[in-house]
Protein backbone atom coordinates (compact mmCIF):
# COMPACT_ATOMS: atom_id res chain seq x y z
CA UNK A 1 0.00 0.00 0.00
CA UNK A 2 1.40 3.41 -0.92
CA UNK A 3 1.96 6.48 1.73
CA UNK A 4 -0.57 8.20 0.17
CA UNK A 5 -3.41 5.87 0.28
CA UNK A 6 -2.58 4.36 3.11
CA UNK A 7 -2.84 7.54 5.10
CA UNK A 8 -6.63 8.34 3.23
CA UNK A 9 -7.49 4.79 4.62
CA UNK A 10 -5.69 6.25 7.78
CA UNK A 11 -8.30 9.00 7.51
CA UNK A 12 -11.46 7.36 6.60
CA UNK A 13 -11.55 4.93 9.21
CA UNK A 14 -10.95 7.92 11.87
CA UNK A 15 -13.98 9.47 10.22
CA UNK A 16 -15.68 6.74 10.31
CA UNK A 17 -15.18 6.44 14.01
CA UNK A 18 -16.18 10.06 14.61
CA UNK A 19 -19.29 9.11 12.85
CA UNK A 20 -19.57 6.52 15.23
CA UNK A 21 -18.71 8.65 18.13
CA UNK A 22 -21.22 11.46 17.43
CA UNK A 23 -24.13 8.05 16.98
CA UNK A 24 -23.17 7.71 20.41
CA UNK A 25 -23.86 10.88 21.66
CA UNK A 26 -20.27 12.31 22.11
CA UNK A 27 -20.52 15.11 19.08
CA UNK A 28 -17.75 17.01 20.33
CA UNK A 29 -15.16 14.52 20.59
CA UNK A 30 -16.53 13.19 16.76
CA UNK A 31 -15.58 16.37 15.28
CA UNK A 32 -12.60 16.94 17.00
CA UNK A 33 -11.68 13.62 15.89
CA UNK A 34 -12.64 14.32 12.34
CA UNK A 35 -11.53 17.77 12.56
CA UNK A 36 -7.98 16.67 13.21
CA UNK A 37 -7.69 13.92 11.17
CA UNK A 38 -8.33 16.06 7.92
CA UNK A 39 -5.44 18.73 9.53
CA UNK A 40 -3.05 16.28 8.73
CA UNK A 41 -4.22 15.17 5.50
CA UNK A 42 -2.86 17.27 2.36
CA UNK A 43 -5.06 19.35 0.98
CA UNK A 44 -5.20 17.71 -2.45
CA UNK A 45 -6.20 14.55 -0.76
CA UNK A 46 -9.15 15.84 1.50
CA UNK A 47 -11.62 15.07 -1.48
CA UNK A 48 -13.73 13.01 -2.93
CA UNK A 49 -14.55 10.01 -0.45
CA UNK A 50 -13.17 11.59 2.47
CA UNK A 51 -14.91 15.00 1.75
CA UNK A 52 -17.62 13.08 1.62
CA UNK A 53 -17.71 10.94 4.80
CA UNK A 54 -17.02 14.54 6.45
CA UNK A 55 -19.44 16.45 5.20
CA UNK A 56 -22.13 13.46 6.08
CA UNK A 57 -20.56 13.31 9.39
CA UNK A 58 -21.04 17.81 9.82
CA UNK A 59 -24.70 17.46 8.09
CA UNK A 60 -25.77 14.76 11.04
CA UNK A 61 -25.23 16.86 13.39
CA UNK A 62 -28.79 19.14 14.57
CA UNK A 63 -28.36 22.88 13.54
CA UNK A 64 -28.14 23.93 16.70
CA UNK A 65 -24.98 22.55 17.50
CA UNK A 66 -23.25 24.67 14.28
CA UNK A 67 -22.28 27.11 16.98
CA UNK A 68 -20.05 25.08 19.12
CA UNK A 69 -16.26 25.13 18.91
CA UNK A 70 -15.85 21.60 17.99
CA UNK A 71 -18.69 21.67 15.43
CA UNK A 72 -17.31 24.85 13.98
CA UNK A 73 -13.98 23.60 13.28
CA UNK A 74 -14.94 20.50 11.86
CA UNK A 75 -16.91 23.07 9.29
CA UNK A 76 -14.10 24.99 8.86
CA UNK A 77 -11.77 21.94 8.05
CA UNK A 78 -14.34 21.14 5.17
CA UNK A 79 -14.31 24.56 3.68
Amino acid sequence: MSAPTSSMTRTLLTIDAAACAHHDGDTEQACRRAAAALAVLPAGYRTGLIHARATDLYQSIPAQHHREPAVRALHNALA
